[in-house]
This record gives C-alpha cells, sequence and structure tokens, in this order.
C-alpha cells in the first residue's frame, strides 16, 4: 500500500470509528436514563394503581421492565390498552420513548400466572390517539 493510500485511508478510518463512538455514547445514555426510571420507579415499591400493583422495576439496556400484579377489577384487555395510552400520551414518557427508551409490561395474576406481556415503544405509540 502507497504511502498516499494510507493518507486517504487514515482520515477515513478515523471519522468511521468516531461514528461508532458516538454510537455508543448514544445509546449509553439512552440505557442511563432507562436505568434512572426502573430506579426511581424501584425506590417506591409497591406502587398500587387502581387494578394494579407494580412490584418489580429494573431496566435491560435501554427497556424498563415492570411487572405488575392484577386484580381482577376490569377486563385485561382494557386495562392493557389505557395503559398504553398513558405511556404513550404523558409528555415525560413519551419524551423519553421518543429518544429510545422502551417499556415492557409484564402482567401476572394473584398466583403468577402470565396474564399479558406488552412491549411499549415509540413505533407502537404511533398507532395510539
Amino acid at each position: 500500500m502507497s504511502l498516499s493510500s494510507l493518507k486517504t485511508l487514515f482520515p477515513l478510518l478515523l471519522v468511521t470509528l468516531a461514528g461508532c463512538s458516538s454510537g455508543n455514547s448514544e445509546q449509553q445514555k439512552i440505557e442511563a436514563i432507562a436505568k434512572h426510571r426502573a430506579d426511581i420507579l424501584a425506590a417506591d415499591l409497591p406502587i398500587e394503581h387502581g387494578p394494579l400493583k407494580v412490584i418489580q422495576s429494573r431496566s435491560h439496556a435501554n427497556t424498563v421492565e415492570l411487572v405488575m400484579l392484577y386484580n381482577g377489577e376490569k377486563p385485561a384487555a382494557e386495562l392493557v390498552n389505557s395503559s398504553v395510552k398513558f405511556y404513550c400520551n404523558n409528555s415525560e414518557i413519551r419524551s423519553n420513548l421518543d429518544l429510545g427508551v422502551e417499556y415492557q409490561i409484564t402482567m401476572r395474576n394473584a398466583r403468577g400466572k402470565l396474564l399479558v406481556s406488552q412491549h411499549i415503544s415509540a413505533d407502537s405509540c404511533s398507532d395510539v390517539k
């Protein structure tokens, strides 16, 4: 490889590496936001809200994972739809969704049986009014 080829290739390599580095930095920022949101919720557990009780909050990468117990007062499908609307329409949560934070909501009955597992992201909110 000639010296002129190396002079051309080296700046290209630096630009490529810088692009990868900034992408990692952005991902780390999103993961830090998810961790912070999960930690805030975890500090106040359990949280009761109507027919739901949030019993676990943690983060994994850019996702806030919430585990909730469902007491059966309302139909589960209705509850999931209203939860998705809340997450998509709440300005603070929506701004985090738009940044790349996602939510995974898991609802279980009192015996631990999985009732619903719902993923919420900025993309899934595009259909919500």
